[in-house]
Formats: structure tokens, sequence, C-alpha cells
């Protein structure tokens, strides 16, 4: 797994989101990982400009975990990946992941907390 370039947008949403949370870089690029994997009706690549940020996909997953995402990937897009192809796909995952994030924090008002809402939708 190699390293990737976050698009400028991504990279601003990522800030954004990291304030709002009060989390640490990784745990919000795993919190989007999670959220475009299983939120995202489809995985696709985005063409947009890359920001200066690169960070390795080794963030999202190490040793064993690796083979897990992969397949979790592969089971959305149904289609055998390579490791190159595994990094981009994890990249897209993560931006639409933030996207989504985005649009869910510019729909709560000023008094609502971003986590408490994270809590409430994603623990049944």
């Amino acid at each position: 797994m190699a390293g990737v370039k976050l698009s400028k947008r991504g990279y601003e949403i990522l800030e954004s989101v990291m304030a709002e949370l009060e989390m640490e870089r990784p745990e919000v690029l795993r919190l989007a990982f999670a959220k475009g994997l299983t939120e995202s009706e489809v995985i696709q690549e985005i063409k947009r400009e890359h920001s200066d940020f690169e960070f390795p996909t080794s963030v999202i997953a190490k040793g064993d975990e690796v083979l897990l995402v992969k397949h979790l990937i592969i089971d959305k897009v149904q289609t055998q990946i390579d490791e190159m192809k595994l990094d981009r796909l994890i990249l897209s995952c993560i931006e639409q992941g933030l996207e989504i994030m985005d649009e869910e924090i510019k729909q709560l008002s000023k008094a609502d907390s971003y986590l408490l809402y994270l809590i409430q939708k994603h623990v049944k």
C-alpha cells in the first residue's frame, strides 16, 4: 500500500471535520473511508486537483486488515483489483466519505453536535 494525495476539496473538508469532531487526522480518514464505503452506491474515482497532503493508505488498514479492506472493496465494485487500484479506490472511498460528512454537517444546526449525530445514526 502506497501513499495517496487527497484533493484540495477533500483536504478542506478533512480539516473542517477534524475541527468539528475534535479528532486527529487518521481517525477522521478512517471514518471517511467507512462512510464512503458503506454509504456510496458506487465507488468511483474522482478527478480533482490534488492537495499537497499525502498519506499512506496503511492509515486505513495494516497487516491482515488490508485483505479485509480489499475484499470489502471488491464486493462493492464487483471486480478484481490489483494493489495500485486498491490504493486509488481507498482514496475514492475517503473522498466520497468526506463529501457525505460535509453534507451531513451542513444539515445540522449550530447547536447540534456532529459526533452525537453520528452516534445516533450508526448505533442501533
